[in-house]
């Protein structure tokens, strides 16, 4: 399977589009430099090309361009109920990118966007700004790997650079970093934190093959925990989704505890669980792009606008899954929803 690290630099995007208020900012300069062969475009507001009209995610996917743009308030967003808030009722999540160089069949992203290009915004300090004023002086939980995957775009713009120290001065600000980028190399140029998570989203090695294409092997990723965990981050395992179409759920039983066999679950934080699931409309949309996708095709209940397995099905899975859990880690250390 070809993943990320296998395009070069020169290819990885086909056009850089820059804002015309964005050029005098260090992550623009930082991005030109670094890739000085692909053709840039100068537009007035990101917009102008993110939300034009009759545009192809698919397609789009599999050639991307990078739009550097300056954002306008609001720079934090109350978290959904559809995410884990690992028990905060102070519960946010940040979009320093839109969309994800990644590309999962079963991500919401397809139907939230109307481009699959990827949105980097350059200004950190305002993004910064806002957390502080808003979140300074609570107990929060913040996800700023939320649209996108920060560590998977580390070697294009490394945002952790800008943001290590001022969040190290916030305890009580919990910020989880998500993932399924292998790039070992960010926990050797990063110090640990109390307040860091590394939560790293894994699935059996079929579920990877068959719906997360250009994501690294299930082995990579376990290597990057391991690496994670020995630098002394707080690493969190995201199982989730759990898809159990076509007879897949056969295949957690074996991953989990292949997984437990390789990573240690005494240096773990915590572990979360869900099931495969998505907003009513989200849906819809992809849905119609997607009409040869088995994953799209199966048959789901609607409950509260979410789009999920029947509730029986669901509990009967969970109960199976989380008894082989349980052998591993303690009930308060594992999250579902």
């Amino acid at each position: 399977m070809r993943t990320l690290l296998q395009k070069s630099g020169k290819n990885l995007f086909n056009s850089i589009y820059i804002e015309e208020q964005a050029y005098n900012y260090p992550v623009v300069r930082m991005v030109l430099e670094k890739y000085p062969d692909i053709p840039v475009i100068t537009i007035r507001n990101y917009k102008d090309v993110f939300n034009r009209g009759n545009q192809c995610f698919q397609l789009q996917k599999h050639r991307q361009s990078l739009i550097l743009a300056v954002k306008s308030s609001p720079f934090l967003y109350k978290g959904p109920e559809v995410c884990q808030d690992f028990g905060y009722s102070d519960f946010y999540y940040t979009s320093f990118l839109f969309n994800c160089i990644f590309d999962c069949e079963y991500c919401y992203l397809q139907g939230m966007y109307p481009s699959a290009n990827v949105v980097a915004f350059v200004n950190v300090d305002e993004f910064k700004q806002e957390i502080e004023n808003t979140l300074g002086e609570k107990k929060a939980y913040l996800a700023v790997s939320y649209d996108t995957d920060l560590i998977g775009f580390h070697n294009i713009i490394p945002y952790w650079d800008f943001l290590q120290d001022f969040f190290t001065q916030y305890s009580d600000i919990n910020v989880e970093i998500r993932t399924k980028s292998a790039n070992e190399v960010f926990y050797n140029e990063f110090l640990p934190a109390e307040n860091i998570v590394v939560a790293f989203s894994l699935a059996p090695q079929e579920i990877i093959q068959k719906y997360e294409r250009l994501t690294p092997p299930l082995s990579a990723r376990i290597k990057a925990v391991k690496t994670a965990i020995f630098k002394g981050f707080k690493v969190r395992l995201c199982l989730d989704p759990v898809i159990i179409n076509s007879g897949s759920e056969k295949l957690y039983e074996p991953f989990f505890r292949n997984l437990f066999m390789e990573i240690n679950p005494d240096k773990l934080k915590d572990v979360g669980y869900g099931f495969f699931r998505m907003s009513k409309d989200f849906f819809k949309r992809i849905e119609k792009q997607k009409s040869d996708s088995q994953l799209y095709a199966d048959q789901y209940s609607i409950t509260d606008n979410i789009v999920s397995y029947p509730n029986e099905l669901r509990e009967q899975i969970m109960t199976r899954h989380l008894s082989i859990l349980e052998e591993y880690l303690p009930k308060e250390k594992i999250f579902t929803l």
